[in-house]
């Protein structure tokens, strides 16, 4: 009744910009209380420009529109990153995240004297770059094809995804780590192979201490296009002793020691074989020679 009243009160000039303040979207007209009110004694706000957002508090100025303006894009940007171009994210974010390790490691062997070179080799760095991004579209359709087969996030499908990653995905992740960093630093296919063979037990126990307990939080708490990004972060703190491992800094492993050795052995072997060859030959050349008989 109070606002019937107020428009009752109310002239026809002081009507028209208190409609054209209450209007709705769609153009159908509402009745305020206090804007009637704000009419009534004189003190009518201006119409809004369209597409400008009203501040509200104290000190809310240009600066608060700016803000405004990077929350809007930042939330277009992430919902591109994590939706439309979520493949490309995970390549990209697996290889510099790899990088991110791979520079941690760095700065360690440099502050502790290991590395006699320039603090950051960016030629190591672009190969822990290469690793890492060929990792990521492995990582992207395997987590979600197993979302799509197993979407039920009960202990018992929880328990089959960490299988699988732990049986399937991290032997691929280390073969894909050991022979792209290989190849690109011109090792032939035999130095690469006795390189995995003396390093892979421990890389691998050392996946089954850490991936385990970050994967149920994966798989239990995150959403599918999240899963890539959780993987790379605690990546990029594992990587640092993956990196470590692989430069030889200071880390003697026994298995790669016992390689070592039994190459070794079969090169004294070769060569004690080579140098008695030639006494035999000798021994048959002392021997007097017939002549052919006429």
């Amino acid at each position: 009744m109070l606002s019937i009243r107020c428009l009752r009160q109310l002239d026809g000039p002081h009507l028209r910009p208190v409609l054209s303040l209450v209007r709705k979207p769609n153009g159908i007209a509402q009745r305020n209380f206090t804007a009637l009110c704000r009419a009534r004694s004189g003190h009518v706000i201006a119409p809004l420009r369209q597409g400008l957002r009203l501040g509200h508090g104290k000190g809310e100025t240009k600066g608060g529109a700016l803000s405004f303006i990077l929350m809007r894009w930042t939330k277009i940007a992430w919902s591109n990153m994590f939706g439309k171009y979520l493949l490309v994210t995970n390549v990209v974010g697996s290889g510099l995240l790899m990088v991110v390790g791979d520079v941690i490691a760095q700065e360690y062997e440099y502050r502790r004297g290991l590395r006699q070179q320039d603090r950051y080799d960016t030629g190591r760095m672009y190969r822990m770059f290469v690793a890492g991004a060929l990792q990521g579209p492995l990582h992207h359709h395997v987590y979600n094809w197993m979302d799509r087969v197993m979407p039920a996030r009960s202990m018992k499908n929880i328990a089959k995804k960490i299988l699988i990653d732990q049986l399937v995905m991290s032997p691929a992740c280390i073969f894909i780590f050991f022979y792209t960093i290989c190849y690109l630093e011109g090792q032939n296919l035999e130095d690469t192979n006795k390189e995995l063979i003396s390093k892979f037990p421990y890389v691998y126990m050392l996946d089954w201490l850490t991936w385990p307990a970050a994967q149920y939080v994966n798989f239990r708490y995150l959403d599918t296009k999240y899963r890539v990004t959780f993987v790379n972060i605690c990546t990029a703190v594992y990587n640092v002793l993956m990196s470590y491992m692989k430069h030889d800094f200071g880390l003697h492993l026994p298995l790669e020691n016992q390689l070592m050795e039994s190459t070794s052995s079969k090169g004294k072997s070769t060569f004690s074989d080579k140098t008695t060859t030639p006494t035999e030959n000798q021994a048959t050349d002392n021997l007097p020679v017939q002549a052919p008989r006429t």
